[in-house]
């Protein structure tokens, strides 16, 4: 290991077991080590949008950077006058850092008003492009045939996912409610029904996060008995 490699994977340990120290009591270790990585994450979310985004989208096609002129006069690409648009739009997002001015926070709200309606545009399209095949694929059979025999397998799938469907949202379905005796009971049933499947489903969700969390802990484990205890090693020891 060079020294470069030594001490950022030393540094990476430290920063690991200071992380960790917050399981004891927070501390200033702990904050140190949270503040530093905030910092670092949000100068690293600057230059990532300035040399992924800003710079070869905007500013490139903006000044024409990317046409190449040559000897004989000609040049590689025409340029295109409607890249000017660019201007007035980051004009107007410019405005957004007016909200630290009393007089003029104003325009501050237009910016922010826009930008929360482009959101809610997209977000409304999002739930139609993501929830209507939901929709539809929730229309199963529950016979399901195939070459003329009956397939147990896939009807009783499909059986299990319609019951669940409809119990999980009679569950939330509180406008009208049964008035006789037995309607009250296969209501009340049906919503247990639907409260119970979704404690299973919610219990796989949190397993599956309890899961992804010992993951990361294995590999953080694995780090520091791995790599820094060898740099530990090689500084100590010289090996």
């Amino acid at each position: 290991m060079d020294t470069w490699a030594i001490a950022t994977t030393l540094l990476g340990g430290v920063g690991t077991l200071a992380i960790f120290s917050f399981l004891i009591k927070e501390n200033a270790f702990y904050r140190f080590f949270e503040h530093l990585f905030i910092g670092i994450a949000a100068g690293f979310g600057i230059v990532v949008t300035i040399r992924d985004t800003l710079y070869p989208m905007i500013l490139v096609p903006l000044f024409g950077l990317d046409i190449f002129h040559y000897p004989d006069g000609t040049v590689s690409a025409e340029y295109d006058a409607r890249n000017l648009l660019f201007i007035p739009a980051m004009i107007f997002g410019l405005f957004y850092y007016l909200i630290y001015s009393k007089k003029y926070n104003w325009l501050a709200k237009l910016v922010i008003g826009f930008t929360l309606g482009i959101a809610g545009g997209m977000m409304f399209e999002g739930f139609f492009t993501e929830m209507m095949p939901q929709i539809v694929g929730s229309f199963k059979p529950l016979i399901v045939m195939e070459d003329g025999k009956f397939v147990w397998g896939q009807s009783a799938n499909n059986i299990i996912f319609v019951f669940t469907l409809i119990a999980v949202m009679y569950y939330f379905f509180f406008s009208i409610r049964p008035t006789t005796e037995v309607g009250r009971v296969v209501s009340e049933k049906l919503a247990a029904s639907g409260r119970w499947l979704m404690m299973i489903c919610f219990g796989a969700f949190f397993g599956s996060t309890v899961m992804a969390r010992m993951a990361l802990l294995v590999e953080r484990l694995q780090f520091l008995f791995g790599p820094w205890w060898k740099a530990i090693q090689t500084v100590v020891v010289g090996s």
